[in-house]
């Protein structure tokens, strides 16, 4: 994972912190909030190691496609005042957004390599 947020981090020429953060999330399973010189993703940290991994690949996804102007933030401004001095906040899932599936999708292979390389043992949540 380190080499796929160094490369982010060169792409969007700011830095990406990972913060595993504490309070309601309800059904939330990450959030990227970027701000003018940094971009922040963060996770509740309630789950398995491996769907952490899963969660901050698929906002790394949305963070690469926003960076190549493939996809845009589609977040209400109200939602946005709620994230002090943040420039954009990505928080959503759309049911056969193309968007999301490709994210996913990455998710799934990139949090898949990271298995291979670790534990034996199958995470239930991404079985």
């Amino acid at each position: 994972m380190t080499e796929a947020v160094e490369r982010l981090k060169l792409i969007c020429e700011k830095p990406i912190h990972l913060i595993e953060q504490e309070g309601e999330w309800g059904t939330l399973t990450a959030l990227t909030v970027e701000y003018e010189d940094y971009i922040n993703i963060l996770f509740p940290p309630r789950h398995s190691l491996q769907y952490k991994v899963h969660c901050i690949y698929h906002e790394l996804g949305h963070i690469f496609l926003e960076s190549q102007n493939l996809a845009s933030p589609q977040i209400s401004q109200s939602l946005l005042k709620e994230t002090k001095n943040a420039i954009s906040v990505s928080c959503r899932h759309i049911e056969d957004d193309p968007v999301e599936r490709w994210v996913e999708d990455f998710a799934f292979r990139m949090s898949k390599k990271t298995r291979v390389n670790s534990s034996p043992a199958l995470d239930p949540f991404l079985c």
